[in-house]
Formats: C-alpha cells, sequence, structure tokens
C-alpha cells in the first residue's frame, strides 16, 4: 500500500531512523515520535493508516498511548501495532486490553517489520465479509439474545451493527463463526462507542474484553488470508 501514512514511535533514535528508512524505501510516507505523548498529538493532527508503537518508553508507554488513541473517534479503527523487546503474557494483555491491533516482539530483520506493516494494512483496505453475530448484554434481566451484523473484525474488536440500541460501556455476550475456516468463537466485548446511522441502525464499536490466544489467531488467520 504505496503513499500510506505509517507513525512510528520510540524514545530509541536509532530504531525510528533504521524503521522510517526501511518504510520510506518501501514507498510509505512516515511520521515519527519519540514520546508517546507527542505520538497522540501527530495522530490527532494528521490521522495515520498504522501506527507502529513502542511499548517502553518513559512517560506516556506505548500501552497508554493506544488507549488514549483509542479514545479518539478518528483513531478508534487505525491498526496500531505495539512492539516489545520481550514478548511476557502480562505485557501482551496489558496491550490487548488498551486496544492495539497486535502485539509483537520486535522483528529481529527489518525484513519482518516490512511484511507486518504490509499484511495489516492489506487486511484493512479488504472489504471485510459481514459475519452474524449472536449477542446479549450482560447484567440484564431475561438475557435476551439479539443477532447483529459485524464487520471491521480484527484480533481485538469489531464493528456491530443490530436494529436495538446497546449503550456504551456494556459488555456483551458474543457468538459467531469466524467466516471461511468456521471457527466458532463465544467471548465477552465491551463497547467502546454507539451511534445511530443514517439508516437508522445502531453501530458500536466493540472491543474484546477476554479473547484467548487461540480465537485471535483464528481471526487474524482470517483477516490474512
Amino acid at each position: 500500500m504505496k503513499g500510506a501514512v505509517v507513525l512510528v514511535v520510540d524514545d530509541l533514535k536509532l530504531f525510528v531512523q533504521m524503521e522510517t528508512s526501511l518504510l520510506a524505501r518501501a514507498g510509505f510516507e512516515v511520521l515519527t515520535a519519540e514520546a508517546g505523548e507527542r505520538a497522540l498529538e501527530l495522530a490527532r493532527q494528521q490521522p495515520p493508516h498504522l501506527i507502529l508503537l513502542d511499548l517502553n518508553m518513559p512517560g506516556m508507554d506505548g500501552a497508554a498511548a493506544c488507549a488514549a488513541m483509542r479514545r479518539e473517534p478518528a483513531l478508534a479503527l487505525t491498526p496500531i501495532i505495539i512492539m516489545s523487546a520481550r514478548g511476557s503474557r502480562e505485557d501482551r494483555i496489558r496491550c490487548l486490553e488498551a486496544g492495539c491491533t497486535e502485539f509483537v516482539v520486535k522483528p529481529e530483520q527489518p525484513e519482518e517489520l516490512l511484511g507486518l506493516v504490509a499484511r495489516i494494512l492489506a487486511a484493512r483496505r479488504r472489504k471485510m465479509t459481514r459475519i452474524s453475530v449472536v449477542f446479549g448484554v450482560t447484567g440484564k434481566p431475561g438475557g435476551r439474545q439479539i443477532v447483529g451484523l459485524a464487520s471491521d473484525l480484527s484480533g481485538t474488536g469489531l464493528l456491530l451493527v443490530s436494529s436495538r440500541p446497546v449503550e456504551t460501556g456494556a459488555v456483551l455476550e458474543l457468538e459467531f463463526l469466524v467466516p471461511k475456516i468456521y471457527h466458532p468463537v463465544k467471548l465477552k466485548g465491551k463497547v467502546t462507542r454507539a451511534r445511530e446511522n443514517a439508516e437508522g441502525a445502531f453501530e458500536m464499536g466493540v472491543h474484546f474484553v477476554d479473547i484467548s490466544q487461540g480465537d485471535q489467531e483464528s481471526i487474524l488467520d482470517y483477516i490474512a488470508a
């Protein structure tokens, strides 16, 4: 996806320079920041197509920056990759809860990073198949099951459309089949934003809160196919 804008964020200038050079040679337009606060400011001013965040930065680290970006309407669905020198389970959980698209250990070979960026951007460009989702709001008497349609499926969330409104902050129990590979997924998701569209249906951004690694890998396999 040549011409796409990628925001590279790392407090180490050497990594910023290496990643910028690699992406620029591949035809990407690159923005850079050396702190989470500056990255948030830049992303607000010029929303990029993809954001590469280093996890371990002083002040606002990658996870905190990602969470702040997800609260911005223009950045709510922007692919965000958080990278770390170590891939601990605790770091992965924290970054996924912050809303990142993927959490990865920093690639040893530059080509691996370029391949990851290209794959994520290609998935975002492709028109996603709408899938049927059965869901209910946790904690509500009766636990009525509702059928909705989902698009923009990612490893951390989806866009849900339903004829019934659901309030922001509600926790949903969701069930659906991953298209093509027919992998059944049952998990919980939190409504991060909700609005009524021009057709009178209700659109809800849903962030997965307890997705298993196996379910997430199945979703990512479908997106990458």
